[in-house]
């Protein structure tokens, strides 16, 4: 049995194969924030919910809450430098980067998978997170079949039938 610390359960939760997102929000001056993640989830279908977990000292948490929306950018195949570039901290991350205003208010990544766009729905206290609950207002598909996921495993990126 290995021992329940910090290091060996980030360690577990890199075992789980996941699809790369960036969520995004603007502001209330209409500025753009956006993090990388890799743990959503949808809750439900009837109605459709999705689930985000923010860090406590995300700078995208903030503009979530007081936006009352935010989209969840499912990224493809190729788009690393994008996750990387939303993953770390610091200002103007959308410096050079193509993005719409989705119908929430929220920019929309050019290039992506497909898009969820939600309006916050309840927002709880989970450890050094807090649990976002949106309520899907708008969905962006992929309009081609031959796009891929980006895919994130074991602390680095992957791809499907790797």
């Amino acid at each position: 049995m290995t021992d329940l610390t910090s290091d060996n359960f980030r360690k577990a939760c890199g075992h789980w194969a996941t699809g790369v997102s960036v969520i995004t929000a603007c502001d209330t001056d209409g500025r753009g924030y956006g993090l990388t993640m890799n743990g959503i989830t949808s809750l439900s279908l009837d109605p459709a919910l999705f689930i985000i977990c923010v860090d406590n000292k995300s700078e995208t948490l903030e503009p979530i809450r007081r936006s009352g929306a935010f989209a969840i950018n499912v990224l493809a195949s190729g788009q690393q430098e994008l996750s990387n570039r939303f993953a770390k901290k610091g200002p103007d991350k959308f410096d050079g980067v193509g993005h719409t205003k989705g119908s929430t208010g929220s920019p929309l990544l050019d290039g992506r998978l497909m898009a969820i766009e939600c309006a916050v729905q309840e927002i709880h206290a989970g450890g050094d997170h807090q649990i976002i609950v949106g309520l899907v207002r708008a969905l962006s598909l992929p309009e081609s079949e031959d796009l891929q996921p980006l895919l994130y495993y074991r602390g680095k990126y992957a791809a499907l039938g790797a």
